[in-house]
């Protein structure tokens, strides 16, 4: 029993902890935008954060512990005993993958333009508001790259704006829906 209240107690907090990231992708992935449910919990980040390494702690103990002699020196307590450890490392795995997350996207936005604007094209820069987690910048992203006409896109979380190679024929109004049905808002911040 205890086992399995680590177990699900540990990825709970785990997916909790990254639902800043992962709510707004799938939700844009699916053009609902936000909710809202990501930005309220993305304040508590770093708590859930520390309840998910709590619950982790928690489970490896209890499976961890010395069993009491006279009753678990059976074969079946072994194989359960072996069952829970592995369960324990994979629910750590899985919330560790979680809690990487919002990383592994702002790693993937956040890279360099691929290519030049177009010579009759122009670099648009947005301002971005909104964003909660690096990883805010991967949903922003894909749906700036999905525009016709845009030859690359690039998110920087840290100065919250987005720059946007495009060609000469798209509207900045199309870039600034495009983030929108991502979930966040734009602005332009300059058009060359």
């Amino acid at each position: 029993m205890k086992t399995a209240l680590s177990t699900v107690g540990t990825l709970f907090a785990a997916f909790l902890a990254s639902a800043c990231c992962w709510v707004p992708a799938l939700l844009g992935a699916s053009a609902a935008g936000s909710l809202g449910f990501s930005a309220a919990l993305a304040p508590y980040r770093s708590l859930l954060l520390v309840v998910t390494g709590l619950f982790l702690i928690g489970g490896f103990v209890v499976v961890y512990r010395r069993p009491k002699e006279d009753c678990c020196a059976t074969p079946a307590a072994g194989r359960a005993r072996r069952r829970n450890i592995g369960l324990m490392w994979t629910v750590a795995a899985l919330s560790v993958a979680a809690a990487a997350y919002p990383n592994v996207l702002e790693s993937r936005a956040s890279a360099p333009l691929t290519s030049a604007p177009p010579k009759e094209g122009r670099l648009v820069t947005l301002a971005l508001t909104g964003l909660d987690c690096a990883g805010c910048a991967g949903p922003i992203k894909t749906r700036l790259s999905a525009v016709p006409g845009v030859s690359s896109a690039r998110v920087d979380f840290a100065k919250r704006e987005a720059s946007v190679a495009v060609n000469g024929s798209v509207p900045t109004d199309a870039l600034v829906d495009a983030v929108k049905a991502a979930g966040f808002k734009a602005t332009v911040k300059e058009s060359l």
